[in-house]
């Protein structure tokens, strides 16, 4: 499946919250053989959330998930924006509303709260777009949102990672298993010649093999240690495959009196 991501929040923007969300959805999603065309982070904004989350409807990803902006306060606006977004209203859950409600009475009773009752700020995050399945969000208050439009799944998640984490496990991984593909990545460290060096042979066997990844990062200055990794996805006799292209960059490598440093690793 191709997925995209939308991270929402200005806090992301101005640098004081680092986006770790983004990068723990898109290491499992992933793992099981789908792909992330697109992570795109915006501000608390209903047009740029409305706009930008049409754009990404537009390119017709089999899953949609966003992250951040479903809270009590009057700057989360995703699920306004994306109700715009979807031209749909925005209108009371009922399902979601006795869930929060349910939440923050056990919270009062447990005296995490001195407020009790529903407030105008706790029932914001009632209201959801027409024709949403609220998702139970185990650790906090906020539910999260599963929307069909056409052949896109849209999942609306909170921004607090452990909110996040909770219902991506409890939701996004079953649907991930479901129709899991295969990921390969493999690859192997060398030294001696710099990245600049073996490029053009690179680029000659992304060109021969234009199913693989075939990638290089330098790791250490610019002609001590760099890395060579090939990513597969959902290819017929992938290990076969990528096994034969890897030898042929160490060929490469030794051709130009580098040396391989390290054993090949197999991540994911």
């Amino acid at each position: 499946m191709i997925i995209e991501l939308l991270m929402i929040g200005n806090e992301i923007l101005i640098g004081k919250t680092q986006d770790t969300n983004s990068n723990w959805m898109a290491k499992r999603i992933t793992k099981y053989g789908h792909q992330v065309k697109r992570i795109t982070t915006i501000g608390d904004d209903l047009e740029t959330i409305s706009s930008t989350f049409k754009k990404i409807l537009q390119r017709k990803p089999d899953i949609i998930i966003t992250s951040g902006g479903i809270g009590p306060t009057f700057d989360d606006m995703t699920l306004e924006g994306i109700a715009k977004g979807l031209g749909r209203e925005l209108i009371l859950n009922e399902k979601a509303y006795n869930s929060i409600k349910k939440t923050y009475e056990r919270a009062y009773h447990k005296g995490l709260l001195k407020l009790e009752g529903m407030t105008k700020e706790r029932e914001k995050m009632a209201h959801l777009p027409q024709n949403s399945t609220p998702l139970p969000n185990t650790v906090g208050t906020a539910p999260g949102v599963k929307i069909i439009e056409r052949d896109t799944t849209v999942i609306i998640l909170p921004g607090v990672p452990a909110e996040m984490k909770s219902i991506f496990r409890n939701i996004i991984i079953p649907i991930l298993k479901e129709e899991q593909g295969k990921f390969m990545e493999k690859g192997f460290t060398f030294m001696g010649i710099g990245e600049s060096q073996i490029a053009p042979y690179i680029s000659k066997l992304e060109e021969k093999y234009p199913q693989l990844w075939i990638k290089t990062h330098p790791r250490i200055g610019l002609a001590v240690q760099v890395e060579v990794s090939i990513t597969a996805f959902n290819i017929e006799n992938d290990e076969q495959l990528v096994a034969k292209v890897l030898n042929e960059i160490r060929e490469i490598v030794v051709s130009l009196n580098g040396k391989i440093k390290e054993r090949e690793f197999n991540s994911m």
